[in-house]
């Protein structure tokens, strides 16, 4: 095999690669799409409920009480697991949304559309 024929069969292998993931990401956009429960750009309500934890330095109990807070719908992502999980910005003091993105953890949550 030849140099010439090395990059042909390289290039032919590469624009398969190419032509796949543009499929792979129609396919995640018509996923998230068919089944995003709210739409981007509208404010949410996620309340964290209150728990109960045990710190391993003392093995105290210690409890964290229920949190509510506002935010935008920003984005969908997919997991690892294929679950479709919402992105959040941060809602500004005149109830505009920030740039600033909100990490919340989804396992005690509820998420609730807010009505303006």
């Amino acid at each position: 095999m030849n140099k010439e024929e090395f990059q042909t069969k390289k290039n032919d292998i590469n624009s398969k690669i190419r032509k796949l993931k543009s499929q792979k990401i129609k396919l995640e956009k018509e996923y998230i799409k068919s089944n995003a429960k709210y739409p981007i750009g509208s404010k949410v309500c996620i309340t964290t409920f209150a728990s109960t934890y045990t710190r391993l330095d003392n093995l105290e109990s210690a409890t964290v009480p229920e949190i509510k807070q506002y935010a935008y719908v920003k984005d969908y992502s997919i997991d690892f697991f294929d679950n479709i999980e919402p992105l959040f910005r941060r809602v500004k003091k005149d109830g505009t949304m920030s740039e600033v993105n909100l990490f919340v953890s989804l396992t005690n949550t509820t998420i609730e559309l807010v009505k303006e």
